[in-house]
């Protein structure tokens, strides 16, 4: 369990070498124990095995060219021994984002019809450091305490973007600085019981230098400065019981406090109306209770229920989330699992706070306060065919759902990208996982997947919607064994998807190809990587809106194509292992 947000654990884990990795624990329905609910992944890293303690570590790097360069680099390391696990790592990551949007609408102001072509092009620079130390003491073979201390901050993050077009000009320049610290206890008893403690601080400072020249010459230049500060605590603990004829009984509690504070100040007089200060306190108190037992050889039945209380400001809300997963297990063969699930989805705090922020002189991003969490539904049918051919039918609903759309204000010139609640969304998939192996020389994994998609909003300003879609996604991974002396291998993916929607949008196909040739020498310590990503440039995707008079064109580059050169050695006692490779942010503004 962590207060880390999603993005800051993903920048953690990329840091860290595949060979860590104990095992990988996945999990359709996690328990309530987990504190994460829904699907999981629970990587368990090694720790001391007779004959592989003292020393290890990796050291890794990678050259990236797009458009200009990038690239990462680090180090990890590890000490384990019968009494104390250390663990380190750092990392630091230069990043080179571009993105292009052609912005094509009939824009009906007050039953006036304005045709729109603005043209926005985005540069972005920033350089993260990523750290981490751990230790675990082990007071005998069931009890132990672990200690872990990660921090990342981008010092001076810039972007650039120029807006060209019939409506205006906009020049706009961005420099922040984010940073994270975040601290875990977190103890082990060899009687059932475990505890935790979580603490992450966030900090982030932006400055935004603007400048537009409207179509009637009026010119507006402005400089912000907004800022956010946050303080999230989160502790925890568990009980788990072994009774008679094989039940297992599990039960705990977690409290999660958050203080947040938002800034942001402008330099011109006549924009200080939007001047915000506000702050944010957020409650979460949990309960939960479980079970799990095996009937026999054959079933296996887990479920839990989970009631939480939540408090932000005003709104107060209890709810319970159940969660259940059934195992069949016939033969060998066969395997048959159902599941269900529930999860609730918070708005990010910076949307919390109802700021304005001005892309250009067309485009603005509005918060809105009034947002409220929503909770989805989860049904899966999972059959699993020779411990290797996966089929899987499953429903999702999710009332109150949001997400960022963009809306043509019908009183003023201005697109609107806002958050708004929907009715719902929902989801009707089936799933296929088709592996292939041609001796030992061609490895591969085909996935298929057809959803029905359902998205309607019945209350979205003047432009209601309700849209239903067939998707269609395909996905193709290759490995060749070229030659083993010297072992040289080559990888190559494959995505589609058909027409989707989002909201009331129309996203027209998309795909990309990916491929990498890999060297692997000195007995399998180290690994030499030449990968090219989207090589056609074909993963720009086109979105259309028809909706009343809601009519738009946003014709997107996302500059996905690259070059990477990687490289990384291992040392000390790592032994090679083949593992299966394996809270959306609400940080940041």
């Amino acid at each position: 369990p962590s207060s880390m947000t999603y993005e800051q654990l993903i920048t953690l884990l990329k840091g860290m070498p595949a060979s860590r990795v104990e095992k990988a624990e996945v999990m359709y329905s996690a328990p309530p124990q987990y504190h994460v609910r829904g699907a999981a992944i629970n990587l368990v890293l090694k720790g001391y095995k007779p004959g592989e303690g003292g020393l290890q570590g990796e050291v890794n790097g990678e050259y990236k060219q797009q458009k200009e360069a990038g690239g990462n680099g680090g180090v990890t390391l590890a000490y384990t021994s019968p009494k104390i696990d250390l663990d380190f790592m750092y990392n630091l990551q230069s990043n080179y984002t571009r993105g292009y949007i052609d912005f094509i609408a009939r824009h009906t102001v007050k039953e006036q019809v304005y045709d729109v072509n603005q043209v926005t092009d985005n540069e972005g620079r920033s350089l993260t450091h990523t750290l981490r130390a751990g230790g675990t003491y082990k007071f005998d073979k069931d009890n132990s305490l672990n200690l872990s201390y990660t921090t990342q901050f981008s010092p001076d993050k810039t972007g650039d973007s120029h807006s060209n077009g019939n409506i205006s000009e906009s020049f706009n320049h961005s420099q922040a600085h984010h940073q994270m610290h975040n601290a875990a206890l977190y103890y082990t008893s060899g009687f059932g019981f475990q505890a935790g403690a979580d603490y992450t601080y966030f900090t982030s400072t932006d400055t935004q230098n603007f400048f537009d020249r409207s179509s009637e010459e009026v010119e507006t230049r402005f400089i912000s400065c907004s800022g956010q500060h946050i303080d999230r605590w989160k502790i925890y603990a568990d009980q788990h019981h072994t009774l008679p004829q094989n039940w297992a009984l599990n039960y705990g509690t977690s409290f999660t406090y958050v203080n947040n504070r938002n800034t942001q100040n402008y330099d011109l007089p006549e924009m200080q109306g939007n001047n915000l200060h506000n702050r944010i306190r957020e409650y979460t108190y949990n309960v939960y209770a479980g079970f799990d037992k095996p009937f026999n050889s054959q079933w296996t039945l887990s479920a839990s229920a989970t009631l939480e209380y939540y408090q932000m400001q005003d709104y107060r809300k209890w709810a319970v989330y159940p969660t259940l997963q059934l195992n069949y297990m016939p033969s060998a063969s066969h395997i048959l699992q159902l599941s269900f699930s529930s999860d609730k989805t918070y708005p990010d705090y910076w949307t919390l706070s109802g700021a304005t922020s001005y892309l250009n002189g067309y485009n603005e991003s509005l918060g809105n306060p009034f947002l409220r969490p929503y909770t989805d539904y989860n049904v899966d049918l999972t059959y699993i065919l020779k411990s290797k051919y996966i089929f899987q039918a499953s429903y999702s609903y999710t009332p109150d759902y949001f997400m960022q759309t963009v809306y043509l204000d019908s009183n003023r010139l201005k697109a609107i990208y806002n958050w708004q609640n929907w009715d719902y969304t929902q989801d009707l998939s089936f799933t296929a996982i088709l592996p292939f192996k041609a001796g030992s020389w061609w490895d591969s994994r085909l996935t298929l997947q057809a959803t029905l998609k359902h998205d309607k909003a019945s209350v979205y300003y003047d432009a209601p919607f309700n849209q239903k879609q067939w998707v269609g996604v395909g996905h193709w991974t290759h490995t060749f064994q070229l030659c083993r002396q010297p072992n040289l291998k080559m990888e190559v993916t494959a995505f589609g998807q058909t027409q989707s929607i989002q909201g009331s949008y129309d996203i027209q196909p998309v795909a990309f190809v990916d491929a990498a040739l890999r060297y692997t020498f000195a007995k399998d310590k180290a690994m030499l990587q030449l990968k090219g990503r989207d090589l056609f440039n074909t993963m720009n995707p086109k979105t259309e809106v028809r909706n009343g008079a809601q009519h738009l064109d946003m014709n997107t580059k996302s500059y996905m194509q690259s070059i990477t050169l990687s490289f990384s050695y291992r040392f000390g006692g790592y032994k090679k292992k083949e593992v299966k490779e394996v809270d959306t942010s609400r940080f940041g503004n």
